[in-house]
């Protein structure tokens, strides 16, 4: 007759033992908060970038009269590297439609060197460009909820250091400003909730100008660019 008793204190310590460990995990899974998601945010940023200039140079040359005369109409590239810091605003206007302004500041390497001998006279050019700055309007679209494709809509302004010299004739340099209209291409991924990375493409179409020195040489500068940067968000 004391079998049944042992085997009910049995099942209510089993019972017991149960639902104590059933409401230490359910404490303990509550407990237990879920990762933020990263998501596309509004607001203020800084950035760095740094990449890669193709600038397509076209040049009309008449050097001064006389037996150093020349015409020519070279076009060269002149390429190098870039970077510069850039500041921002960009907000997302509902759920997929994104819209940014910001203004940039880069230095840059890119240069090219031009010979010509005609007549016994060799007449040199050298174009370096020196920096580059501008605003433009971001208007993107939500791909994920941390990453988006945008456009760039701008202007930019260039520096060109240009130095010319014909045999005989003393060495004229004059540095030059350009402004233009940029197009581009980009895409942009959060890492975490202020940092993100950026991968971009651009084309700039610069304003032709004169060196207006001894030799008057005209040029008309584009320019291809791709940039990498990495954006820290305030909020």
């Amino acid at each position: 007759m004391k079998r049944p008793t042992l085997t009910l204190k049995y099942a209510a310590i089993t019972l017991l033992l149960a639902g104590i460990t059933s409401t230490s995990f359910a404490e303990d899974t509550a407990s237990q908060t879920c990762p933020t998601p990263i998501m596309l945010s509004s607001g203020w940023y800084l950035g760095l970038q740094g990449g890669y200039d193709s600038f397509k140079v076209k040049t009309n040359v008449t050097t001064p009269g006389g037996a150093s005369t020349l015409v020519t109409n070279p076009s060269m590239n002149a390429i190098g590297w870039t970077g510069g810091m850039m500041l921002g605003y960009g907000m997302m206007l509902n759920d997929w439609f994104y819209t940014g302004a910001e203004i940039f500041a880069n230095l840059t390497d890119a240069e090219r060197y031009f010979t010509n001998t005609s007549a016994g006279s060799t007449y040199s050019n050298k174009v370096k460009v020196k920096s580059t700055y501008g605003i433009g309007i971001l208007p993107g679209i939500r791909f994920t909820d941390s990453t988006l494709t945008y456009a760039r809509l701008g202007w930019n302004s260039a520096t060109f250091k240009t130095t010319e010299t014909v045999t005989s004739v003393a060495t004229a340099t004059r540095n030059n400003t350009s402004n233009g209209f940029v197009v581009g291409v980009g895409i942009e991924t959060y890492t975490n909730t202020n940092w993100s990375l950026r991968g971009e493409f651009d084309h700039t179409w610069y304003s032709s100008y004169n060196t207006k020195t001894v030799y008057t040489t005209g040029v008309k500068p584009s320019d291809n660019q791709f940039m990498l940067a990495m954006l820290y968000h305030f909020t």
